[in-house]
């Protein structure tokens, strides 16, 4: 059995607070002693019900707006409450890509049709409507025209940062599966060809062991040198898989800052590729470490991190906007920054500047072997 939502996921809170602005019409008609007062809150009643209804369905999206501005409409013609259009206007904006774009520009100045008709009608079908009410209600409505223009930017917005964070989910799976067929190459390659050789003396050792005691002591000695050459290059493959490039290190950062609530931008980051995996891996600690103190100890909701190349020397910049630098504290994990850049022969300067800047230089591999 399909489970029922009021509304839908994430966006339970919005919604409540929107239509809780539905209260003033409704309470204006209170009591309801009239048919007419009953027949207006049936139809803010079903103005709600079809409020939500867009919030949901893609495919009776247009018929839920429609239903909602002709409501809209009799409640402008009959009372002045022009601040209505707000809710089917905002959902247009957002809503856009659930339908055709002639007909969201067919509902846009339709909509701007009802909202003139309101002003124009109104004051007369509802004589309090009208002097200061009026001159209040020109800018608001002025305001709920344009409304669907700015909330489709807004929902485009949206839609490209989740574009955005599913190429980097795409990214980050495209980089693990490039690791494992390393991996699989380098054992394949390194311990496969040493195994084999190892499992063949193994075999002449045993058929010979009887007849050729000296041959069997020689393929043993043969087989413990390749087994100590096979352990070492377990271990070179073990010491290389630890090491982290800066392309995976930002991707986990970029996950790390915005569940911190914090925007991560990034420049040049390609020019790290020109980089040896040695200094990849230390920079790689170096740009955690930074993040890690911006999260826990800066306050802030900014933060960039840009690559510049200037006469053989990677630079290194990551700023943020929070509460500075101004007393820096070594135990931070700044000292082992420092020490880490400065085994790759590089230099690192922290410093507060409307926030906290951290400048690194690294040299290129070119430059070290001069």
């Amino acid at each position: 059995m399909r489970k029922f939502h009021l509304f839908p996921k994430g966006e339970a809170l919005s919604s409540i607070i929107w239509m809780l602005f539905l209260l003033i019409p409704i309470l204006s008609l209170v009591p309801f002693d009239t048919f007419e007062k009953i027949f207006l809150g049936i139809l803010m009643l079903l103005f709600c019900w079809f409020y939500r209804n867009a919030l949901f369905q893609k495919r009776y999206f247009t018929y839920w707006l429609i239903v909602q501005y002709v409501i809209a409409a009799f409640y402008g013609l009959k009372l002045g409450y022009i601040y209505l259009f707000m809710f089917p206007a905002w959902q247009m904006g957002f809503g856009f890509s659930k339908m055709k774009n002639s007909t969201f520009w067919l509902l846009f100045f339709g909509q701007v049709g009802m909202i003139v008709l309101s002003f124009i009608f109104g004051p007369m079908e509802n004589p309090t409507f009208g002097g200061n009410q009026l001159l209040v209600s020109i800018p608001f409505g002025l305001f709920t025209m344009i409304a669907p223009l700015p909330g489709r930017e807004v929902h485009k917005l949206i839609e490209q940062r989740k574009q955005l964070y599913q190429a980097n989910q795409r990214l980050e799976a495209e980089i693990k599966g490039e690791e494992r067929n390393r991996i699989a190459r380098e054992l394949h390659d390194s311990l496969g060809q040493s195994l084999s050789v190892m499992t063949l003396k193994l075999d002449l050792a045993q058929k010979i062991l009887t007849k050729n005691p000296q041959m069997v002591s020689t393929e043993l000695q043969e087989i413990e040198q390749l087994s100590r050459s096979t352990l070492k290059t377990v271990r070179e493959i073990v010491s290389d898989m630890r090491k982290r490039s800066v392309r995976e290190e930002l991707i986990e950062i970029n996950q790390a800052l915005t569940a911190g609530k914090i925007i991560l931008k990034t420049e040049n980051e390609e020019l790290a590729n020109d980089l040896s995996d040695t200094q990849q891996n230390e920079i790689s600690n170096v740009l955690r470490e930074a993040v890690t103190n911006i999260i826990r100890h800066s306050k802030a909701t900014f933060c960039t991190i840009a690559f510049s190349l200037e006469s053989g020397w990677l630079r290194l910049s990551i700023r943020d906007n929070g509460i500075g630098a101004k007393e820096l504290i070594a135990g931070n994990g700044i000292t082992g920054m420092t020490e880490r850049i400065e085994k790759i022969k590089g230099t690192i300067v922290i410093q507060d500047d409307r926030g906290t800047l951290i400048r690194i230089a690294v040299p290129l591999e070119e430059i070290l072997n001069d």
